[in-house]
């Protein structure tokens, strides 16, 4: 049996132009992104991601998951995230100095050159505060009632690394004051107990503090400038220097990103998902309304930016662990 070339050729072109336009309709994104949060549901990392995901679909054209994998101060849900697979499609959103954390008590686990970051979404300075009951007002009273009664007073921590616990730790040990602390499943949870009057103290980021802010009043801001949220919240090391201590600024630096690898497999792909992102944050009014309604920060620094903000403060907190050890 003889076979017509002609009809074999336009068969072949035929297939072939049906498989070249399949691909050219698979096009990023074809599928759901998931987002995958390392902490539990209401606290300040989950809070940013969930902002995000209500209205990232409006810019990327996909829905969005969230997805909480808390416990070991990060380590599962971040565990959990690593073994996603390296693409578009899998969104990771921590936070520094947990996960820097995280590395310090895991050698070999996290390495920054792993990721690659879409954008700091939030840098929150560390503010410790009072329940407003307390019989304190300043640092300073904290600080010298604290001392006439060590042991009465209760700091709740919201996670292992957060940077909140980790400079307030910091303090308390350098003024030898005794205070006991008491560990919560997550951000939220630890807000939740001094909002209940069940602690005198915690700490954590100034912006994820306004949404307590009637049960609480400010005692210090680990900074190096005024909040203009906390305007009444004064420096801590305008104070600590009578006591002859310094404690490093702070602020928990929440961030979106994605493997190193997916970036460089995917490249045209990593543009896509951080043109949406950046829309989403700087221009989409639903979102604008949303974050100001329910204080979550909409900061933009972009992939390079944002780099270089977590090196550095991924670099400084892991020199202050390591030390604290």
């Amino acid at each position: 049996m003889k076979f017509n070339k002609g009809i074999v050729f336009s068969l072949s072109t035929i297939f072939l132009t049906c498989f070249l336009s399949n691909q050219a309709i698979a096009e990023y994104p074809e599928k759901e992104v998931k987002i995958i949060v390392n902490y539990g549901v209401g606290g300040g990392v989950d809070r940013t991601a969930r902002s995000i995901q209500r209205f990232l679909p409006d810019d990327l054209g996909a829905t969005v998951l969230v997805e909480n994998h808390k416990g070991a101060g990060g380590k599962i849900g971040y565990k959990q995230y690593l073994k996603q697979k390296k693409d578009m499609y899998n969104i990771l959103c921590a936070f520094i100095p947990a996960l820097t954390n995280v590395g310090v008590k895991n050698p070999g686990l996290v390495d920054l050159n792993d990721l690659a970051f879409i954008n700091v979404q939030w840098s929150d300075p560390a503010l410790l505060v009072a329940h407003k009951d307390a019989p304190f007002n300043t640092l300073k009273e904290m600080i010298e009632e604290v001392r006439k009664n060590p042991g009465k007073y209760s700091f709740s921590i919201g996670g292992q690394g957060a940077v909140g616990y980790l400079l307030s730790n910091m303090m308390f040990k350098e003024l030898g004051l005794k205070i006991n602390m008491v560990p919560y499943a997550s951000g939220g949870k630890s807000r939740a107990a001094i909002q209940g009057g069940h602690v005198q103290l915690t700490a954590a980021g100034a912006g994820t503090m306004l949404s307590i802010k009637d049960e609480i009043k400010p005692l210090a801001l680990f900074w190096d400038k005024p909040n203009q949220e906390w305007p009444g919240a004064i420096l801590a090391n305008s104070v600590l220097k009578e006591y002859n201590v310094t404690i490093p600024d702070g602020a928990a630096y929440r961030f979106f990103a994605v493997s190193a690898e997916a970036k460089e497999k995917y490249p045209e792909d990593f543009k896509k998902l951080v043109a949406a992102f950046k829309k989403t944050t700087t221009e989409n009014k639903g979102f604008s309304e949303f974050t100001d309604k329910t204080k979550v920060s909409r900061d933009w620094y972009g992939p390079e930016k944002s780099t270089e903000i977590l090196i550095q403060a991924h670099q400084r907190f892991n020199k202050m662990l390591k030390a604290a050890k």
